[in-house]
């Protein structure tokens, strides 16, 4: 099953962006089992309450994660999908209350919520202390 890959630095860089601490994120990297299907990670509004206009020092970082997999089976043919989440980075840079905003496939919806739950964070902080932050994240899945 091909896999869509986003890379931890765009990723990071993307979180950043939506944290209002950055201004372009590039287009993450299919892996070699996904030649033809590729994964997008929009620029978006930012949308990182608590990191906006300067509320936070630094954004949270993608430490470790698992890209969504395009969920059809070996020889289907894959479909363009939409999905953007939204989440919350905790202080301890877990990932919790995943939920899909907006979806153009449902199958696709569940397995970047499923992907989104696993990512570990290095959390945001302000004044030395770590913070509570919400992201919202596009993915654009397109054969």
């Amino acid at each position: 099953m091909p896999l869509i890959r986003t890379s931890s630095a765009v990723v990071t860089v993307l979180a950043a962006l939506l944290a209002g601490c950055a201004t372009n994120a590039p287009a993450p990297t299919p892996d070699a089992g996904a030649a033809a299907t590729t994964a997008t990670a929009a620029n978006a509004a930012p949308a990182a309450a608590g990191c906006a206009g300067n509320a936070c020092d630094t954004a949270p970082q993608l430490l470790t994660g698992a890209s969504p997999r395009f969920p059809y089976p070996a020889g289907a043919q894959p479909q363009p999908a939409s999905v953007r989440v939204q989440f919350v980075v905790n202080t301890d840079g877990a990932v919790s209350d995943v939920k899909t905003l907006t979806t153009t496939s449902r199958d696709m919806a569940t397995e970047v919520e499923r992907a989104v739950r696993q990512w570990k964070y290095r959390p945001a902080m302000k004044n030395n202390q770590p913070m509570k932050v919400i992201l919202q994240q596009q993915f654009d899945f397109k054969p």
